[in-house]
């Protein structure tokens, strides 16, 4: 598989958000395999729990390659290209996590809360992002403050894995993650409405985007 480079070239402001929202779904689509079926795309995951870490307004800062973001994409590009029942909960998910990034941002105190908590947890990096006691201290940051707000983002998946501790850690992780790419995506101008008025611009872009047999440079530098 030929890993396409995001750091080098110019994106243009479509192709940003469009991979910041891919992000959203990406983070939405990893919660909903945890919850359904226990695990969820490691690499994946691994780089949306390492955005949190990432104080980066650029998506090339945050997701280095396309391979990162595979999940989002795929998923992306099914929710918006057409209904489908089994994206229902993802689609919710999504939309509970823009919505609970634009309350965060409206709650200035709680923001500086989990800002210096996510700057101690850097201080204090003993361990990889995707160890099980990071995951753990994520999804504990998740749910002593975001977790509190109203209405709360209701998971739904099989009892089993919902009952587990870990799991639920890792999945308040991953909603934490989903935050971070909420706020990456409106720091590109992506709005709630942009889903239903640039829809097809989105479907061109995730096409141009999974086209690429190259970096990504080559996409933007060919425009």
């Amino acid at each position: 598989m030929v890993v396409l480079l995001l750091n080098k070239g110019t994106m243009t402001k479509i192709e940003n958000q469009t991979l910041a929202l891919a992000g959203i779904l990406q983070c939405a689509a990893l919660v909903d395999q945890l919850a359904s079926k226990g695990t969820c795309h490691s690499e994946c995951a691994s780089a949306s729990l390492s955005s949190i870490t990432n104080t980066s307004v650029k998506v090339i800062d945050i997701f280095t390659s396309k391979t990162q973001l595979s999940v989002g994409i795929s998923t992306l590009k099914v929710v918006l290209g057409k209904k489908t029942k089994s994206m229902q909960g993802v689609t919710f998910y999504a939309l509970s996590l823009i919505n609970l990034e634009k309350k965060l941002m409206k709650n200035p105190a709680l923001l500086n809360t989990i800002t210096a908590e996510i700057d101690t947890f850097n201080k204090q990096a003993f361990f990889e992002i995707t160890h099980a006691n990071s995951i753990a201290r994520l999804g504990e940051l998740y749910k002593s403050t975001l977790g509190e707000l109203n209405p709360r983002i209701m998971v739904k998946g099989e009892q089993v894995y919902l009952s587990n501790q870990r799991t639920a850690g890792y999945i308040r992780a991953l909603l934490l993650s989903g935050i971070r790419a909420a706020s990456l995506w409106r720091s590109q101008g992506g709005k709630t409405w942009h889903l239903l008025t640039n829809k097809r611009k989105i479907l061109k872009t995730l096409d141009s985007i999974e086209r690429s047999s190259s970096s990504l440079e080559n996409l933007a530098q060919s425009k």
